[in-house]
């Protein structure tokens, strides 16, 4: 039961508040509206290729364009949410998805207006990024927050499968794609944003002059491992302009580009790997790579309880073990006999996947409360570029080589170089 006390002018927790996981759940609701936007070309694939009689690099271009705002927009974002604060930026993230959806069925069968609007889309994925998570990573104390926030790492996966379930539902109830994308998308954005704006409390404005949520729970008397304080005295940024400056940031943030390059090449480049370097067919490839989303779902949090407990709020380590143990087993990958591969892949993702519960916990802890939002948009700025450069470097490697096996060495080594980033990071 979470007991608080009066000291000063201000309530001190003996535990984060129940109301904290109330934000941290309102929070992923918001996030994972703009992955149910996002996923609808993909899941619609097929209908649109056969109504605007477009072929598949057309198509893919509309998943490209979602992906260059989502991209490019949090170093933005969060310059505008340390100035505007998190409700307005949430509000505008989601007007975003919203009047992008809204406007799908009007653009008819323009191939140039569906990609200005997904290029709005991903817009409100770029805002996400840049200020949700890291808000809510505010309203828990460093022995909770890689927890918190990898439950919220790992379940935004699940805003990809809804559109999945729920799309062909509606096209199969007479729906056009355009009608159920609409739909998919408007609902769930007015009622989460309405849920935020009602329910959820701006970090700052609720608590005037405290940093997170470290400064209001007292960590019990006699604690045999309390919170580890070792970097705390470190530097840290007061703006953009210094976290720019700053080689924690930067080590971070390189760390990220590492794990992204490392994650969304997997997924570009081990179809690839198993079809022609293994022999597999297309269904046993799908089916062996579908039963590691479980793992990559329960990863975040795994990583995140290291870090809080094992690791008492340092995530450098996480980190570390994680991209350490991916590179070598993507590595070792060609060498995998094939009745076990399955299992080998199961636990190479939940290596991979660990950062999962540390990411969004960086910002809060290398920089000062007036540029929380700011460090997070570079870090996820300068992640993003790895997740945008991972299949173009790859898919040159394969062309070049005439094999996949090449792009996996390659994701594994530069796997293995992220672990001198974390170690620099002293995070």
């Amino acid at each position: 039961m979470t007991t608080s006390t009066l000291t000063g002018a201000r309530v001190t927790y003996t535990r984060a508040p129940l109301y904290s996981w109330w934000v941290l759940l309102v929070s992923l609701l918001c996030f994972m509206c703009c992955f149910i936007g996002l996923n609808t070309v993909a899941v619609f694939g097929t209908v649109i290729q056969d109504d605007w009689g477009i072929n598949a690099t057309q198509l893919s271009l509309l998943t490209t364009a979602s992906m260059l705002t989502f991209c490019v927009v949090p170093v933005f974002a969060g310059k505008w949410a340390a100035r505007i604060g998190v409700k307005k930026i949430v509000v505008i993230g989601l007007l975003c998805n919203a009047v992008s959806a809204l406007l799908i069925p009007v653009v008819g069968e323009s191939y140039t207006g569906m990609l200005v609007l997904r290029l709005l889309l991903g817009c409100c994925g770029g805002v996400m990024n840049a200020s949700l998570a890291t808000h809510a990573s505010l309203w828990f104390p460093k022995n909770r927050r890689g927890f918190a926030t990898g439950l919220l790492m790992g379940f935004l996966g699940v805003g990809f499968s809804i559109t999945s379930f729920a799309g062909p539902l509606l096209t199969d109830s007479g729906m056009s794609w355009e009608v159920a994308s609409m739909w998919l998308t408007v609902v769930p954005s007015v009622a989460c944003g309405a849920l935020f704006v009602l329910t959820v409390k701006d970090f700052h404005k609720a608590h005037p002059g405290v940093p997170s949520m470290d400064a209001l729970v007292a960590e019990p008397v006699g604690l045999r491992r309390p919170h580890s304080t070792r970097f705390d005295a470190l530097p840290k940024p007061g703006s953009l302009a210094e976290a720019l400056r700053s080689s924690r940031v930067w080590w971070s943030s390189l760390y990220g580009a590492g794990t992204a390059i490392t994650l969304y090449g997997l997924s570009y480049a081990l179809p690839l790997f198993l079809e022609q370097d293994r022999g597999m067919t297309l269904l046993e490839a799908s089916a062996i790579i579908g039963v590691t989303f479980m793992f990559k779902l329960v990863a975040a949090p795994v990583g995140g309880l290291m870090s809080d407990r094992l690791f008492r709020g340092e995530r450098f380590q996480t980190n570390m073990i994680g991209a350490g143990l991916a590179g070598v087993m993507v590595v070792a990958l060609p060498g995998i006999p094939a009745s076990t591969l399955g299992i080998y892949l199961c636990m190479m993702f939940l290596a991979a996947s660990l950062y999962g519960g540390t990411y969004w916990a960086w910002a809060a802890e290398l920089s000062q409360p007036q540029a929380n939002y700011q460090t997070s948009g570079l870090i996820v700025t300068v992640s993003n570029v790895g997740a945008v450069l991972a299949a173009p470097m790859l898919g040159l490697i394969i062309d070049a080589t005439g094999s996949a096996t090449y792009a996996m060495v390659t994701i594994g080594v530069l796997g293995l170089l992220s672990v001198e980033c974390a170690r620099r990071s002293r995070l």
